[in-house]
């Protein structure tokens, strides 16, 4: 199981951070027993400032906010919770 979750807001001076992380876990059996892991990765951040919103992955390319949204469940109530910079 994968999934894409936003964090809590964070705010540095004039601007607000969203940080978006994987979460995966997975887990399996074989001859020796079982297992689990589970593992936190960093995707994106999303900022917001005076000059608007926008979002940058992991590797500091800019994506389309859009298309982060739609991957992360609660990125879009998060968003509509933080008041305009």
């Amino acid at each position: 199981m994968e999934t894409l979750r936003a964090q809590r807001p964070l705010r540095v001076g004039a601007v607000t951070l969203v940080p978006v992380m994987r979460a995966a876990i997975r887990s399996g059996s074989g001859a020796a027993g079982c297992w689990i892991t589970a593992v936190a990765e960093p995707v994106a951040i999303v900022m917001r400032d005076a000059s608007g919103t926008r979002a940058l992955a992991a590797d500091r390319s800019e994506i389309a906010l859009e298309t982060l949204i739609a991957q992360t469940p609660n990125l879009e109530a998060i968003l509509s919770g933080l008041s305009e910079s």
